[in-house]
């Protein structure tokens, strides 16, 4: 039955790809056919594997018709199709407050735990190959990028203490052992640690923010450049603020993008290894930001904190003169990276809210007025504040989490109903030519 709904999956991906035109665009942008009304959105699967946001799943991942996701000190691998759980591993720790998902790369898990260990695990089977633990410790809140080979990521332990940013290589030298330890091939330390500063690599080079060293005042923090292989560092600005978000790298424009909790966005071209100082904008926001910006045709998408805990906002901004476009008022902060889908050269705009019921927002973009509404709302004993950036799978579902505990899953009703009248028209063609031999057969008396 699996093998059938994969297969049917496939299928749809490729007669939605010759009905899609193709898409240049930055991260989390996906052209499948998600969603896009509360007409198509239907709650294909709700899983609760928590009770609080001190021990909710992880945002979840999606990886070969699987979600990977942690829970206390759990490690979960899911049937995206049904929300049923294939297998699960203890972890050596828990994660540092669910916010950060997993990394899934060529087959291997890597787990972001608190006090400053990463752990390792196939894919396939769940079992451990190897585990770090950092000197420092610290939480684990950034993201995990794997590249060439290695692992890069980030800890912090407090606001003025010091937390490394590290390299650890992901080959499995003992293959014999679960939990052989690895030392980092290089790490760099820097007071005020690494707060959801995830890094991204462009070439030889990994690039990352970092929080100023202070509590509360929004001094000047740096954002680094490194040899992603010696850790030599290459080059370093100054920015005004904690860099709590991923940073962005747009290939056509070869210009940095990330966000600040001072407030601001700033933009910078890269080129081996030097960034152009003379290049560098920043754009005032109005509110503070931990969103990783989203970039597609020229207009960049970040959440921006409102007033207090009140409403936030999703900021729609020129990538090149850093002009605010659309200010849309959502129903929280929108803290997490948005997902941008393209659908019929319309664009839209994904994101959930820290704020209860903590549901799914939707943003069209082409349209007359530009505002958001809800997709989804969860029903009551799944509402809580939302910190999540959404999945997409190739059949267009979303999957998200909130810290009610529960994982989402939201699918387009209308790709399961085109895939059924799509598989009832071969299966009658393939009845009728069955019909037709059985005649055959039947008249030659065979």
């Amino acid at each position: 039955m699996r093998f059938i709904k994969k297969t049917i999956s496939v299928m749809l991906v490729v007669l939605i790809a010759f009905a899609c035109c193709f898409v240049t665009a930055g991260a989390k942008t996906v052209d499948f056919r998600t969603p896009t009304s509360t007409e198509q959105a239907n709650l294909r699967f709700a899983l609760k594997l928590g009770t609080s946001y001190r021990d909710a799943p992880s945002p979840p991942v999606f990886a070969d018709g699987y979600l990977v996701v942690m829970s206390g000190k759990t490690l979960y691998k899911i049937d995206a199709e049904n929300g049923k759980i294939i297998k699960q591993a203890e972890m050596s720790e828990t994660p540092s407050f669910s916010y950060t998902p997993v990394t899934y790369s060529d087959g291997v898990i890597y787990c972001p735990l608190d006090n400053g260990i990463v752990q390792a695990f196939d894919f396939k089977t769940l079992k451990s190959k190897w585990i770090y633990k950092d000197a420092l410790g610290g939480q684990s809140l950034t993201g995990i990028v794997v590249s060439d080979g290695k692992a890069y990521t980030g800890f912090w332990n407090d606001e003025t203490e010091k937390a490394n940013y590290v390299c650890i290589s992901t080959k499995d030298e003992d293959k014999k052992s679960t939990h052989e330890e690895k030392t980092a091939s290089w790490t760099y330390t820097h007071k005020g640690g690494f707060y959801w500063a995830k890094s991204v690599v462009t070439g030889d080079y990994i690039i990352f923010g970092s929080d100023d060293g202070t509590v509360y005042d929004n001094k000047e923090s740096s954002v680094f450049c490194f040899d992603k292989e010696t850790g030599e560092l290459a080059d370093s600005i100054k920015i005004m603020g904690d860099q709590r978000s991923g940073i962005t790298f747009d290939k056509d424009t070869s210009k940095l993008y990330f966000a600040t909790k001072a407030g601001y966005l700033y933009s910078v071209k890269f080129s081996k290894g030097a960034f152009d100082d003379s290049s560098l904008k920043k754009l005032s926001l109005g509110g503070a930001s931990t969103s990783t910006p989203a970039i597609s045709d020229g207009r960049i998408y970040i959440g921006v904190q409102g007033e207090s805990f009140g409403k936030g906002y999703l900021k729609i901004i020129d990538a090149d003169n850093l002009k605010i476009l659309h200010s849309v008022s959502m129903k929280g902060y929108p803290q997490n990276e948005v997902t941008l889908s393209v659908q019929d050269n319309k664009t839209f705009v994904y994101s959930t809210y820290n704020a209860s019921p903590g549901g799914i927002s939707i943003v069209d973009v082409s349209a007359d007025k530009v505002s958001a509404t809800d997709l989804f709302v969860p029903d009551e004993g799944m509402r809580n504040y939302c910190i999540s950036p959404i999945e997409v799978s190739e059949d267009g579902t979303l999957f998200y989490k909130n810290d009610s505990g529960y994982i989402f899953a939201i699918e387009n009703i209308e790709n399961m109903e085109e895939t059924n009248a799509f598989f009832a028209f071969f299966i009658d063609i393939f009845e009728a030519i069955a019909s037709f031999f059985k005649s055959i057969f039947s008249f030659i008396g065979i």
